[in-house]
């Protein structure tokens, strides 16, 4: 791309319309009342960061908050367990 507008563009024309439609397996996953992945993925950094002596607060908040939807909380177009 020759400059930032460029590449703005291209990806709000081009790369993007395809996928407007995605629904990431997580979403799915809250959707449908299953556990997500948020434990081996974000769950994993902050273990790994907080071995290290790294904070990551805002990690430990999306994988508290994904392990809240997780045992209950609200997920728009989410299924009941039967």
């Amino acid at each position: 791309m020759s400059d930032a507008a460029a590449c703005r563009r291209h990806f709000y024309e081009t790369l993007l319309p395809p996928t407007s439609a995605h629904r990431s397996s997580m979403l799915q996953d809250l959707e449908h009342g299953r556990r997500t992945e948020i434990d081996a993925i974000n769950g994993y950094v902050a273990r790994r960061a907080a071995a290290l002596g790294i904070a990551t607060p805002r990690n430990l908040v999306l994988t508290g908050l994904v392990r809240a939807l997780e045992k209950g909380g609200a997920v728009e177009g989410r299924r009941r367990r039967a």
